[in-house]
């Protein structure tokens, strides 16, 4: 997945995404009182254990993704 895609489905389930606030290719995603930095460099893949991390931090069940 990449970090676009993420952060589309992380939008679809409410999650949001403050794209002034990162440095280079990051933003910053908030979600129930809970934050995330979430990396989007370019058309690289994302692990499937940085999507478990990102998921965990706010939150959020993955399957849900």
């Amino acid at each position: 997945m990449k970090g676009r895609q993420l952060i589309k489905k992380l939008q679809a389930l409410g999650v949001e995404i403050e794209t002034g606030r990162g440095k280079g290719g990051h933003v910053q995603a908030r979600f129930n009182g809970r934050k995330t930095v979430i990396k989007t460099h370019g058309g690289k893949d994302l692990s499937k254990n940085y999507v478990n991390l990102v998921c965990k931090q706010l939150g959020i069940n993955q399957e849900d993704l």
